[in-house]
């Protein structure tokens, strides 16, 4: 076998071995989900998707990969407040997620998202691909979070998206006028 050959097996190997890593990380955030929320099909979904997309942007590489990582770190917040806020309220989990999402868990929620889509928008501007560093980390962002307050129905699910969106674009903006003044 040639030189090249394996200098290129090894290389095509180290990116397979990142996404490999990331399906890891996906399956320990799922089973810290079984064990503080409650699990429902939905919650399946969000783990498939959050598998699949921490799998695919870890083999991509790069930008993608460092977006990836930075979102599950931005959604870690947005995935144990709903666990957090109602520990202290209620003692445990929210006593009607079997009816219906609560206002202060829709707000949580949001709140987090706001957040973390904040960070989202300030961490991209520093990074070499912008672009390509936001979309990764706002697709893993919102599969982190979603484990977490897809429990609650379609208004966590949209609090999420909609404080994610909503934060990142704040973000974005005060980042470029810093950086503009």
């Amino acid at each position: 076998m040639a030189r090249s050959d394996l200098a290129r097996r090894a290389y095509e190997r180290a990116f397979v071995y990142a996404g490999l890593r990331g399906v890891a990380l996906a399956a320990v955030l799922t089973a810290f989900a079984i064990g503080l929320h409650r699990t429902t099909n939905t919650t399946w979904l969000v783990a498939s998707l959050l598998a699949a997309t921490l799998g695919t942007l870890g083999w991509r590489g790069g930008a993608w990969r460092r977006g990836a990582l930075a979102g599950v770190l931005a959604g870690l917040p947005v995935f144990v407040a709903p666990v957090v806020v109602f520990a202290l309220g209620h003692g445990g989990h929210c006593p009607n997620c079997e009816l219906g999402p609560t206002l202060t868990c829709l707000v949580t929620c949001f709140g987090t998202s706001s957040l973390a889509g904040i960070a989202v928008g300030r961490f991209a501007l520093a990074d070499a691909s912008p672009l390509r560093f936001a979309g990764g980390a706002l697709a893993a962002a919102a599969f982190t979070g979603l484990l977490g307050c897809a429990t609650t129905g379609l208004g966590g699910a949209s609090g999420i998206v909609i404080g994610l969106v909503a934060g990142s674009v704040t973000g974005w903006a005060l980042g470029r006028r810093a950086a503009h003044a």
